[in-house]
């Protein structure tokens, strides 16, 4: 009788990245940038962010997705930011046009 110890993909990530070279402090912050971009798809916007986090810590690890991968996801990411920030009119949202509170004079 042979026993297989099951790993899940928690178990295989603390073991990929305790034995990970030395960029692996720049791997994890790409991988976070990574799950913020995958947040934005629709596919996985129901999904948990830790969910997200696992899965991408994993394709860089793994390198399923690369270094280049990530920077352009960023880049483009931010452009889509950049264009919904100059598209809002000031004084247009509620949160613009409250009036704002003055100190009394003492």
């Amino acid at each position: 009788m042979t026993t297989h110890k099951v790993e899940n993909s928690a178990e295989i990530l603390d073991r990929l990245i305790s034995d990970y070279g030395p960029s692996k402090y720049q791997d994890i912050v790409r991988a976070m940038q990574w799950a913020r971009h995958l947040r934005r798809q629709e596919e996985f916007r129901q999904i948990p962010m830790a969910e997200l986090i696992e899965r991408s810590l994993l394709d860089v690890v793994n390198k399923k997705v690369t270094m280049a991968e990530v920077e352009k996801s960023v880049k483009d990411d931010q452009a889509i930011e950049d264009k919904l920030m100059a598209k809002r009119v000031p004084g247009k949202d509620p949160a613009d046009s409250r009036p704002v509170r003055q100190k009394a004079a003492k």
